[in-house]
C-alpha cells in the first residue's frame, strides 16, 4: 500500500500538491495554536504581577485592618508562584536544571540553552544620570525584592515535543511567561524561545 502510494505521487503532480497543500495547513494550524497560547501565559503573567502589586499596597495601608487576613491569604497564594531561590547564582542554576530536565521529558535532544538574571546584567551597567544615587527599580523593571531571569532556548523543530514542553511549563506550579516563540524553516526547522521567571529574594519572604 505504501509503495502503491508513493508511485501515485511521483505519477500525479496534482496529488503531490493536494499532500503538500495539506501539510502546509497543519503547519499553520501549529503555528497559530502556539502564538495564542503565548497570548495566554502573557496575560496571565501581568494578571498576576498586578494582582501581587495590588495586594502589596493594601497590606502597607493601615486604615484596612479588616482585610488583612484575606488579603494575607490571596497574596500568600500569589507569592506560592514565584520561584524560590537564596541567590542570582542558584536562581540560574535553578532554571537551567528545570530546562534541562523538562526539555529531556518532553523528547527535544540537544537543545541550546542561555539563562541570565537581567537584574544583574542592569546593576553592572550603571547610566550617568544614575550617578552615586542607590539603585532603584525601574517601572519597566522587576520589583525590589524579585530577580527576573530570562532564558534563552534553541532547539530543533518538533511538534509533538515542542507541544509536550509548553503543556509542562503551562502546568508547572510556579509562574513562567513565554515571551516569544519563533519557528524557522531554513535552513532546518528550528525553534526559538524566549522565557521569563521571577524569584523571590530571601530577604522579601
Amino acid at each position: 500500500m505504501f509503495d502503491n502510494l508513493l508511485s501515485q505521487l511521483r505519477d500525479n503532480p496534482r496529488l503531490r500538491w493536494g499532500v503538500a497543500l495539506i501539510i502546509g495547513i497543519f503547519w499553520l494550524y501549529g503555528i497559530l495554536l502556539l502564538r495564542d497560547n503565548l497570548q495566554q501565559q502573557t496575560q496571565q503573567h501581568r494578571a498576576t504581577a498586578q494582582s501581587v502589586t495590588r495586594l502589596q499596597a493594601q497590606l502597607a495601608q493601615p486604615q484596612w485592618p479588616t482585610r488583612v487576613t484575606p488579603t494575607k491569604v490571596m497574596a500568600v497564594q500569589l507569592e506560592g508562584k514565584l520561584w524560590q531561590a537564596a541567590t542570582p547564582g542558584l536562581a540560574q542554576a535553578a532554571l537551567q536544571d528545570w530546562l534541562n530536565a523538562s526539555m529531556a521529558k518532553a523528547g527535544i535532544s540537544k537543545p541550546q540553552i542561555s539563562v541570565t538574571v537581567l537584574e544583574e546584567a542592569a546593576s553592572s551597567t550603571p547610566t550617568q544620570s544614575q550617578g552615586n544615587s542607590p539603585p532603584s527599580s525601574s517601572p519597566s523593571g522587576p520589583p525590589a525584592d524579585l530577580w527576573k531571569l530570562k532564558a534563552k532556548l534553541n532547539l530543533e523543530f518538533s511538534a509533538p515535543s515542542l507541544m509536550s514542553f509548553l503543556t509542562l511549563i503551562e502546568n508547572h506550579d510556579k509562574q513562567i511567561v513565554v515571551s516569544a516563540l519563533n519557528v524557522r524553516k531554513e535552513p532546518s526547522p528550528r525553534v526559538d524561545m524566549e522565557l521569563y521567571v521571577y524569584f523571590q529574594k530571601p530577604g522579601a519572604r
